[in-house]
């Protein structure tokens, strides 16, 4: 037995947009499977689900299936695989989690935990999106985190794991979050798989995100970015962007930090948007910008409101309709028909998003070369964590036909 791989696919949603979400993730899903099947050091290869469909689907491409029982607690339940497995070392990533992984960063991966002990492996030390880690039965002597966001952090701060972070990139911080990442990944240079074919099929409107790389290539426009954004990508927009930023960066952390629930998150954006009205404050944002992204969940936080994915998602797509909270609806109204762009979505939207953005604006070509070297680094305990080694994603030419419809 070498690395278990663990992927989480479940299939959450009633609503159409909610669907085109997981059926996008599972795509992706699919695609990483592909890459992780060809690495012998993967084994076994489990999919957990909540899905019976899902979980057949996945089965007849060779790797074992998993289904979810009883209410779900994310790190229970990897705990439960990994005991059910008797897994010594565990990769764990979700559906969405990694669509433009590269195959050789997974190699380096599974060699790195297939040869040494007590390390963990991740893309974000503080916000992880996936985990490899040994020995994976240092779960049991950690708090069992509620999100896979958790669980490098508490892998190493509380089972004193030795982190190794992989170098920032575009394919090592983006993830399917929202519908917003899929009108930026149907751009994507070099796309390929089934989530490419599915994105192709999909009704998907592209206009916005063409209109803002538009912004991003022209010297003398200003795009604004507003929510958690990280510093990764706001260097990013500064350094590749030809364009000039406006970033209002605030509430980094606030769902980690238990602020979101304890009701204590403030944005300035949201006392602007309160004091101008929704439309007052993109008629003003005009005059400053010539585009706009920006991350609406610290606005809900900063409102007290959380509402379900179907309305989120439909913000996202600026469908105010099935919108129930009035100043939310108004919001997504005024986005819609704002004299600039917008584009509106998470977290996701604003990291990996932004990253993908640049690139696709700067039109990389497929011939660029790419290497990821994996630096370790202490466990911080005090801050002055740092990383190093921003790559650019491969990218290669799409395939010629789409692979086989299913999952």
């Amino acid at each position: 037995m070498g690395v278990g791989f663990v992927l989480m696919a479940p299939l959450y949603g009633e609503s159409k947009v909610e669907r085109l979400v997981a059926e996008a993730r599972l795509a992706a899903a699919s695609d990483l499977l592909a890459k992780v099947l060809a690495i012998p050091e993967f084994d076994p290869v489990i999919v957990a689900t909540n899905s019976p469909q899902v979980a057949q689907e996945f089965k007849a491409t060779g790797v074992l299936t998993d289904l979810d029982r009883g209410d779900f607690h994310f790190g229970r339940r990897l705990l439960e695989i990994i005991s059910r497995y008797q897994l010594r070392k565990v990769f764990y990533a979700g559906a969405g989690s990694a669509p433009l992984l590269p195959f050789q960063l997974l190699a380096e991966v599974a060699s790195r935990l297939n040869r040494e002990e007590a390390l963990v492996v991740t893309n974000n030390l503080f916000s992880s999106d996936w985990v490899g880690f040994s020995p994976a039965r240092i779960l049991e002597e950690i708090r069992l985190p509620d999100s896979d966001n958790d669980l490098a952090w508490r892998l190493c701060d509380e089972g004193g794991l030795r982190p190794y972070v992989a170098p920032l990139s575009t394919a090592t911080v983006f993830d399917i979050d929202t519908p917003a990442e899929l009108g930026i990944l149907r751009l994507y240079p070099g796309l390929e798989g089934k989530l490419a074919c599915f994105l192709g099929e999909a009704d998907i409107d592209t206009s916005r995100v063409q209109q803002v790389l538009q912004v991003l290539r022209d010297e003398n426009a200003f795009i604004f970015v507003a929510g958690r954004v990280p510093s990764y990508s706001w260097i990013r927009l500064e350094k590749e962007a030809p364009c000039r930023t406006r970033v209002l960066s605030e509430e980094r952390g606030m769902r980690s930090s238990g602020r979101q629930g304890r009701g204590e998150v403030r944005s300035l954006l949201a006392y602007l948007v309160e004091a101008l009205k929704p439309r007052g404050f993109f008629r003003h944002l005009a005059e400053m910008a010539d585009a706009a992204i920006i991350d609406t969940r610290v606005l809900m936080a900063h409102w007290r409101i959380w509402p379900p994915a179907e309305e989120r998602f439909s913000s996202d797509l600026f469908r105010a309709e099935p919108i129930t909270h009035p100043l939310l609806r108004e919001f997504t109204e005024a986005a819609r028909e704002a004299p600039i762009p917008v584009l509106l979505g998470g977290h996701s939207l604003v990291c990996g998003g932004i990253m993908a953005l640049v690139d696709i604006a700067d039109a990389r070509p497929p011939h660029r070369p790419e290497v990821f070297t994996l630096s370790s680094k202490r466990c911080p305990r005090n801050g002055g964590f740092s990383r190093e080694g921003i790559s650019p994603t491969a990218a290669k030419p799409p395939s010629k036909k789409c692979p086989s419809p299913s999952v």
